[in-house]
């Protein structure tokens, strides 16, 4: 099998701060052979040879929180007016979409947290067999909740411990790559109150124990911290949203809960959806809605976090409302204006430390041995995020999905 070199100005390769000069990248099938930082002897190469002047090659990058289901739309009523009467055709055209429209973004990867029935288990699986071009996909199947909590639309209902326990059996039987439940309420479902608990400690704990049994891990949904000792406790492997709020517009960071996190490694996924694009989008400003008015003290806290150690990714929520999925770079510009994060800061949690996060140890990082997976963007990203903006190249498994020909 021939290699393939790619070459370009500039390589960032998901771990430090710096670039590498005018590098060698080799692929070899569906893996990364070597990455050189000068020139290959003529008797290596032996392959075909592709130069991306003035460009950047980097990681292709990791959204860890999706819902390929939804769509975007300006109300979370007419979101779930969408998927609730749509047939199962529609809803998984949608996914195929999403996921489409996420691998020519330059996300080589996603982690769906909540679709419906077992929607996005099929579309993952026909993109895994060539049958469907797209993202990979980490899937959840359907979010644990109780009747009437939130996503309960979404179709899993479990109230008691029993019902839980049959639940999360369910989903593994439907082949999941892990469980996902909703620790709290929702700001998306009016019949939920994100500041109430769903799940008692013990119940959250089975959750999460069922998911180690069947070598997966285990994510939880909190926007309070009235849920967040106990999904520490039974040491979830991500927080989404990790909300310490304990009234409306008042937020309490505890260093001893947060050291717990850190001590079992756990990771938390900030949240840069559509609301929190407020820079960006100035229609979010007129909304004058809660989950907006409090946006200050939510990213004070959530500086916090970061300046405690918690390992964090940074996930968009895609499918929310004012949240298209292939907008994702728009929320990395949002997390670099509002929570003060370098460029390569925000790029390792999207590449590195977010594969870190889901368990995917293949790729996220450009070393000899990870899956081919990479971008290549114009201009330096290291310095200028809106260079990911422009993607001249998307790599998934060896096989380029995206490619405009260098001049």
């Amino acid at each position: 099998m021939n290699p393939l070199l790619i070459t370009a100005d500039r390589l960032w390769d998901g771990t430090g701060n710096a670039t590498r000069v005018r590098p060698v990248l080799q692929v070899v099938g569906d893996r990364i052979d070597s990455v050189e930082t000068a020139l290959l002897s003529p008797k290596t190469c032996s392959g075909e040879v592709v130069d991306f002047p003035g460009c950047t090659i980097l990681p292709g990058m990791i959204d860890t929180h999706v819902h390929l289901v939804m769509s975007a739309q300006p109300t979370n009523e007419a979101i779930i007016d969408q998927v609730t009467r749509e047939s199962d055709a529609e809803r998984m055209a949608r996914i195929a979409g999403n996921a489409e429209a996420a691998l020519h973004a330059g996300l080589t990867t996603v982690r769906d947290c909540g679709g419906t029935k077992n929607h996005v288990q099929q579309v993952r699986d026909r993109i895994r067999r060539g049958e469907l071009v797209g993202a990979d996909i980490v899937a959840c199947g359907s979010p644990i909740t109780t009747t009437l909590g939130h996503c309960h639309w979404l179709g899993l209902v479990a109230d008691t411990y029993d019902e839980v326990e049959a639940a999360a059996s369910k989903m593994l039987a439907e082949d999941v790559d892990f469980l996902k439940v909703m620790a709290t309420g929702g700001n998306m479902t009016a019949t939920s109150d994100p500041m109430k608990a769903q799940y008692d400690a013990r119940t959250l704990h089975r959750i999460a124990q069922m998911g180690r049994d069947a070598s997966k891990h285990s994510a939880a949904h909190v926007l309070s911290r009235v849920a967040l000792p106990a999904v520490v406790a039974a040491n979830f492997r991500t927080i989404e949203h990790c909300d310490w709020r304990v009234e409306e517009f008042r937020y309490e960071f505890d260093p001893e809960l947060a050291k717990k996190i850190i001590d079992q490694n756990q990771f938390v996924g900030l949240t840069m959806s559509g609301l929190a694009r407020r820079a960006f989008l100035p229609e979010v400003n007129t909304l004058g809605i809660g989950p907006v008015k409090r946006l200050d003290a939510r990213f004070a806290c959530e500086r916090q976090m970061i300046d405690a150690g918690i390992r964090y990714t940074i996930h968009s929520d895609a499918g929310v409302r004012l949240c298209p999925i292939e907008r994702f770079v728009l929320g990395l510009r949002a997390a670099e204006r509002e929570l003060k994060l370098t460029p390569t800061e925000i790029l390792r949690a999207v590449t590195a430390t977010a594969a870190e996060a889901i368990e995917l140890p293949d790729r996220g990082v450009l070393s000899a041995g990870k899956r081919a997976d990479l971008i290549v963007v114009e201009g330096d990203p290291t310095r200028d995020l809106t260079c990911l903006e422009k993607i001249r190249a998307v790599m998934k498994a060896g096989v380029w999905y995206h490619f405009e020909k260098p001049s």
